[in-house]
């Protein structure tokens, strides 16, 4: 399915929910969304060491606001992910957004054991670590990311920046 269905089909669950819309309408988003995920679903069931099928089931569901269904569905790759630094840093995504910061800052710290130049991780750790309340540690952190600038997106050079670095 392409990007712009899945988000068309994403956007419209959205709208659909937020104006409670007719119950023949959500049925349908719903039904459309299960057509995207069941079959992802499967695979991932059947054999969790496909990660890039785990990966697109969970970002499904964190486009969704699914952040906990998402979690679920990449705690079950796991085991298979540990020398994936996307997987890692995705993981300390979902698990930040579920405010679970010391979980998530070893995801962090995972993705950059892999990737140590990759400055979008260590923006991730010093976000975990901000959260968890480890100020001395997070400041490292967004250092590191500052020297990995060449990286980093705008948005999170900037996230990097406001924090005086």
């Amino acid at each position: 399915m392409s990007t712009l269905r899945t988000g068309l089909l994403l956007t419209s669950l959205t709208v659909a929910a937020q104006l409670h819309a007719a119950p023949a309408a959500a049925a349908a988003a719903l039904d459309a969304f299960a057509s995207l995920t069941a079959p992802l679903e499967i695979v991932v069931a059947r054999d969790p060491s496909r990660l890039a099928a785990a990966t697109r089931l969970a970002r499904l569901h964190v486009a969704a606001g699914q952040w906990d269904v998402a979690w679920r569905v990449l705690e079950r790759s796991a085991p298979h992910a540990g020398k994936d630094a996307e997987f890692q840093g995705f993981a300390g995504t979902v698990l930040r957004q579920l405010q679970r910061a010391p979980e998530a800052a070893e995801a962090y710290r995972r993705a950059i054991a892999l990737q140590p130049d990759e400055g979008r991780w260590w923006v991730g750790l010093g976000l975990a670590l901000e959260d968890a309340r480890r100020n001395k540690e997070a400041k490292q952190a967004f250092a590191a990311a500052r020297e990995r600038e060449r990286t980093l997106s705008p948005v999170l050079l900037k996230v990097v920046e406001r924090r005086g670095l």
